[in-house]
Protein backbone atom coordinates (compact mmCIF):
# COMPACT_ATOMS: atom_id res chain seq x y z
CA UNK A 1 0.00 0.00 0.00
CA UNK A 2 0.83 3.26 -1.05
CA UNK A 3 1.39 6.37 0.86
CA UNK A 4 0.85 8.63 -2.23
CA UNK A 5 -1.67 8.60 -4.80
CA UNK A 6 1.19 7.66 -7.64
CA UNK A 7 -0.79 9.92 -10.89
CA UNK A 8 -1.59 12.51 -8.48
CA UNK A 9 2.02 12.99 -7.83
CA UNK A 10 2.73 13.03 -10.88
CA UNK A 11 0.18 15.66 -11.92
CA UNK A 12 1.58 17.77 -9.27
CA UNK A 13 5.21 17.53 -11.05
CA UNK A 14 4.21 17.90 -14.29
CA UNK A 15 2.59 21.21 -14.13
CA UNK A 16 5.23 22.43 -11.54
CA UNK A 17 8.18 21.96 -14.24
CA UNK A 18 6.15 23.08 -16.98
CA UNK A 19 5.62 26.42 -14.97
CA UNK A 20 9.48 26.25 -14.22
CA UNK A 21 10.32 26.04 -17.96
CA UNK A 22 7.67 28.82 -18.78
CA UNK A 23 9.23 31.17 -16.36
CA UNK A 24 12.85 30.43 -17.61
CA UNK A 25 11.72 30.98 -21.03
CA UNK A 26 10.41 34.14 -20.35
CA UNK A 27 7.23 33.56 -23.06
CA UNK A 28 3.72 32.67 -22.53
CA UNK A 29 2.46 29.49 -23.60
CA UNK A 30 1.32 29.27 -27.36
CA UNK A 31 -2.43 29.00 -27.43
CA UNK A 32 -4.64 28.09 -30.14
CA UNK A 33 -6.06 31.30 -30.33
CA UNK A 34 -2.77 32.70 -31.08
CA UNK A 35 -2.77 31.84 -34.52
CA UNK A 36 -5.65 31.94 -36.98
CA UNK A 37 -6.33 30.16 -40.35
CA UNK A 38 -6.18 32.02 -43.48
CA UNK A 39 -10.35 32.17 -43.66
CA UNK A 40 -10.04 33.32 -40.05
CA UNK A 41 -7.79 35.69 -41.24
CA UNK A 42 -9.55 37.13 -43.99
CA UNK A 43 -12.91 37.09 -41.69
CA UNK A 44 -11.15 39.47 -39.25
CA UNK A 45 -9.92 41.50 -42.02
CA UNK A 46 -12.98 41.86 -43.76
CA UNK A 47 -11.21 40.48 -46.45
CA UNK A 48 -10.90 37.44 -49.02
CA UNK A 49 -8.42 34.34 -48.59
CA UNK A 50 -6.64 35.32 -51.35
CA UNK A 51 -5.77 38.88 -50.13
CA UNK A 52 -4.45 36.96 -46.82
CA UNK A 53 -2.15 35.19 -49.38
CA UNK A 54 -1.04 37.80 -51.17
CA UNK A 55 -0.30 39.63 -47.91
CA UNK A 56 1.67 36.49 -47.17
CA UNK A 57 3.94 36.66 -50.45
CA UNK A 58 4.59 40.05 -50.19
CA UNK A 59 6.03 39.83 -46.76
CA UNK A 60 3.35 41.95 -45.20
CA UNK A 61 2.45 39.04 -43.12
CA UNK A 62 4.35 35.86 -42.03
CA UNK A 63 3.39 32.53 -42.46
CA UNK A 64 3.19 29.83 -40.51
CA UNK A 65 2.56 25.69 -41.30
CA UNK A 66 1.00 23.94 -38.94
CA UNK A 67 1.63 20.29 -41.08
CA UNK A 68 -0.12 21.59 -44.54
CA UNK A 69 -1.88 24.01 -43.00
CA UNK A 70 -1.26 28.05 -43.33
CA UNK A 71 -1.46 30.16 -40.06
CA UNK A 72 -0.77 33.50 -39.53
CA UNK A 73 -0.64 34.65 -36.05
CA UNK A 74 -3.08 37.08 -34.62
CA UNK A 75 -1.07 39.87 -33.02
CA UNK A 76 1.07 40.41 -36.69
CA UNK A 77 -2.39 40.63 -38.11
CA UNK A 78 -3.57 42.93 -36.10
CA UNK A 79 -0.71 45.21 -35.89
CA UNK A 80 -0.95 44.93 -39.50
CA UNK A 81 -4.49 45.95 -39.82
CA UNK A 82 -4.06 48.88 -37.22
CA UNK A 83 -0.59 50.26 -39.06
CA UNK A 84 -3.44 51.74 -41.85
CA UNK A 85 -2.51 51.63 -45.49
CA UNK A 86 0.88 51.79 -46.57
CA UNK A 87 2.58 54.47 -48.91
CA UNK A 88 2.52 52.06 -51.88
CA UNK A 89 -1.71 51.61 -51.47
CA UNK A 90 -3.40 53.64 -53.99
CA UNK A 91 -5.90 56.11 -52.27
CA UNK A 92 -9.37 55.01 -52.45
CA UNK A 93 -9.48 51.19 -53.13
CA UNK A 94 -9.74 48.59 -51.10
CA UNK A 95 -7.75 45.54 -50.02
CA UNK A 96 -9.82 43.28 -53.23
CA UNK A 97 -9.19 46.23 -55.66
CA UNK A 98 -5.30 46.30 -55.30
CA UNK A 99 -5.89 42.41 -55.63
CA UNK A 100 -7.66 42.57 -58.36
CA UNK A 101 -4.96 45.20 -60.11
CA UNK A 102 -2.21 43.01 -59.02
CA UNK A 103 -4.22 40.20 -60.58
CA UNK A 104 -4.46 41.84 -63.78
CA UNK A 105 -1.20 43.12 -64.28
CA UNK A 106 0.17 40.21 -63.63
CA UNK A 107 -2.36 38.14 -66.40
CA UNK A 108 -0.90 40.68 -68.99
CA UNK A 109 3.14 40.46 -67.74
CA UNK A 110 2.17 36.76 -68.55
CA UNK A 111 0.15 37.40 -71.94
CA UNK A 112 3.13 39.58 -73.18
CA UNK A 113 6.15 36.94 -72.27
CA UNK A 114 4.00 34.11 -74.33
CA UNK A 115 3.78 36.66 -77.24
CA UNK A 116 7.49 37.21 -76.78
CA UNK A 117 8.19 33.14 -76.75
CA UNK A 118 10.32 31.61 -79.30
CA UNK A 119 8.75 30.59 -82.67
CA UNK A 120 5.62 32.67 -82.20
CA UNK A 121 4.67 35.59 -84.33
CA UNK A 122 3.86 38.97 -83.31
CA UNK A 123 -0.32 37.87 -83.94
CA UNK A 124 0.31 34.96 -81.30
CA UNK A 125 0.37 32.77 -84.17
CA UNK A 126 2.97 29.99 -84.19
Amino acid sequence: MSLFDESALRDIIRDEVRTAIRQELGKKPVTAGDYVSVAEAANIASVQSQTIRAWIRSGKLTEYKAGRVLRVRRSELEAFLSAGPSPTTAPGLSPEDLADRRFRERQAAACERRSRAPGRLPGGTP
